[in-house]
């Protein structure tokens, strides 16, 4: 019997604490069957985020899963293709899933090899990782082996082609997950889950305004809120306007300032055809045609320009060019992520699960409908019956937006209304410690999204490198009621909701 179970008419969710990313196996009530139906969203995590935490073999969550559901998963929801979300499903001749049986698979719509918008980004996306990998092996060739500038591009790489046990690529595996990118880890996962699938129900690929039952559940719904279709929203990652929550003193992105204390080694050119700035000013040559103190702001025209004009180095402004190109890279993937709202069939309550769905993802659920059972249901009446919220992309400051009741846009004011807000719980897959150290800091959560889910809330609020801690102001009573549906211990959360 598997060891996962959900309670009578109600619904388990249970949260692994495997590291910096997302692994989440729901058991739903199955129809007609004891065994419960399981559902498995996303499983994978950053390489080293896991280090600080009790259980910190990926392995043991494997078998977990696998013990839980007696490797027959019924459905598995792939959220978007990065590494923190997919690398889990596979390890280089050794697939973590391999002896699972999979029913069926959900992704977005941008993974449909038919649709031809998603075709068109693809392309686009692949060239970009393309240019990004030759200019990372051009600064390889200019740079020491463990320059910070390299395991910054190296880990935003990590996030397209995935990993095994490492931040920092090994420059072999790189170029050939490139030349093949089928091959890299985050594709070839996602190919073992869609191979397995298609063996018994398929795969399918969701756009928003969808409403799929989960045949063979007890009733189990799903509106699908996003990804949106348009590029211009996809590309959308930060709130606008009043959107955003307040910062503590700002999050700075700047590559150049990531690797600020090695900038004096840095250099476009291979250590053989140049001269260190530390070095140059000792040649008349250098010192008189580039200057150490030109200010380059004389741009009158028809001037004489000073031989010593500042413009006339290139010194680290290479570097912006890279940082760009890096950080575009990543743009508007998190904002593909698959958003489900499942709708339990009794009470109408919601989960709602967004990936890593940022602004643009967000302000384009209010335009979506759904007639179901001749009903009109919309974006905002779905989040006001929200009982549970996965917190979007680590609870970072542009994955879950601020605003009011009154707003047309989607916010954390929308969720929670009336009878719901008694039983409201909100899930962050972030481990804050590790996430501060990367450079430049990831404020996984940030600090006043993290403090409006705990008063919204009343104190439940599970995150993966935390306890749950009761909030002063909330009576002993409601606070048991809640704890007595929740079971906690180094691998897990689990959290029972009642009343499907």
């Amino acid at each position: 019997m598997p060891i996962l179970q959900n309670p009578k008419d109600g619904v388990t969710v249970r949260m692994y604490r495997q590291g910096h990313g997302d692994c989440f196996l729901i058991a739903f009530p199955r129809e007609d069957d004891e065994r419960p139906y399981y559902v498995l969203i996303d499983c994978g995590y950053k390489p080293g985020s896991q280090d600080t935490l009790p259980n910190n073999s990926f392995i043991n969550i494997v078998n977990d899963i696998g013990e839980a559901t007696d490797h027959k998963i019924d459905l598995v929801i792939i959220t978007h293709e990065h590494q923190d979300h997919v690398n889990g499903f596979w390890k280089k001749n050794d697939p973590y899933f391999g002896d699972f049986e999979i029913f069926e698979s959900w992704f977005a719509w941008t993974e449909d090899p038919t649709d031809e918008i998603a075709n068109s980004l693809r392309k686009k996306h692949r060239d970009q990782l393309i240019g990004l990998v030759e200019a990372r092996n051009l600064l390889g060739l200019s740079v020491n082996a463990d320059n910070k500038s390299l395991s910054r591009i190296d880990s935003l790489l990590g996030f397209e082609l995935g990993g095994e046990g490492y931040d920092v690529f090994q420059l072999n595996e790189m170029r050939l997950a490139v030349a093949d990118l089928e091959k890299s880890v985050n594709k070839q996962g996602m190919k073992l889950v869609k191979d397995k699938s298609r063996e018994n129900r398929g795969v399918q690929y969701l756009r928003p305004g969808q409403y799929k039952k989960l045949q063979g559940s007890g009733g189990i719904g799903a509106y699908v809120l996003g990804p949106p279709r348009r590029e211009d929203l996809l590309s959308s990652e930060n709130p606008a306007d009043n959107e955003g929550f307040p910062s503590a003193g700002g999050q700075g992105l700047s590559f150049t300032a990531a690797v600020n204390p090695d900038i004096e080694t840095l250099s476009p050119f291979r250590r053989e055809y140049r001269v260190e700035l530390k070095d140059a000013f000792g040649h008349g040559f250098f010192k008189e045609m580039y200057g150490e103190k030109g200010d380059g702001n004389d741009d009158t025209e028809g001037a004489k320009v000073p031989k010593n004009a500042a413009w006339r180095r290139i010194d680290h402004d290479w570097l912006s060019s890279t940082e760009n190109l890096a950080l575009k890279l990543n743009t508007g993937i998190n904002n593909t992520s698959l958003v489900l709202a499942f709708e339990l069939p009794k009470s109408k309550k919601i989960l709602l699960f967004v990936g890593d769905a940022q602004r643009g993802n967000w302000i384009s659920w209010h335009d979506q409908t759904w007639n179901v059972n001749q009903t009109t249901v919309t974006a905002k009446d779905l989040l006001s019956r929200t009982v549970l919220y996965k917190v979007g992309h680590h609870g970072s400051h542009n994955a879950t937006l601020n605003g009011t009741l009154q707003d047309e846009y989607a916010n954390l004011s929308w969720m929670a209304q009336s009878e719901t807000i008694e039983e409201f719980t909100a899930m962050i897959t972030a481990v804050n410690v590790w996430a501060m150290e990367q450079k430049p800091p990831w404020r996984h959560p940030w600090p006043s999204i993290k403090e409006a889910l705990v008063e919204k809330t009343q104190g439940r609020v599970f995150q993966t490198d935390s306890e749950l801690v009761k909030p002063d102001n909330v009576p002993d009573t409601l606070w048991n009621s809640f704890m007595s549906r929740v079971e906690i211990n180094g691998m897990y959360f689990d959290y029972k909701s009642f009343d499907v």
